[in-house]
């Protein structure tokens, strides 16, 4: 069952965050990883060891404190958010008369439907 770990780090540039999430991104059950530099905090979400976290951000010689341990609940907008499509007018591809197929409303001379018929 994935967890969410949040990590206090000592961060203090890009740099800083990159060797962060470097590190983390290699142990095995991480599923997501975020960093906020201003806060300084880690947010690590999966099936994965939190001394384990902490340990490798240490070897790396970052002070790493945890926070939280908790299950990791998914929020109400990741799992209703509505999934959008093209928009699409036509069912069948129609020839336009001038050798080649059209996917939507033709562009006839004639302004008529499909010159299949």
């Amino acid at each position: 069952m994935p967890q969410e770990i949040k990590v206090k780090v000592s961060m203090h540039s890009q740099k800083c965050r990159k060797d962060v999430m470097k590190t983390v991104t290699k142990l095995s059950g991480v599923d997501e990883v975020s960093v906020d530099l201003q806060k300084e905090m880690l947010v690590v979400i999966g099936d994965v060891d939190p001394v384990c976290v902490a340990s490798s951000l240490r070897k790396k010689r970052k002070v790493a404190n945890i926070v939280s341990v908790g299950p990791y609940k998914k929020k109400d907008k990741e799992v209703n958010k509505p999934v959008g499509f093209p928009m699409m007018y036509c069912n069948t591809p129609c020839y336009d008369g001038y050798g080649r197929f059209v996917y939507g409303y033709p562009t006839t001379h004639d302004a008529g439907g499909c010159n299949i018929l």
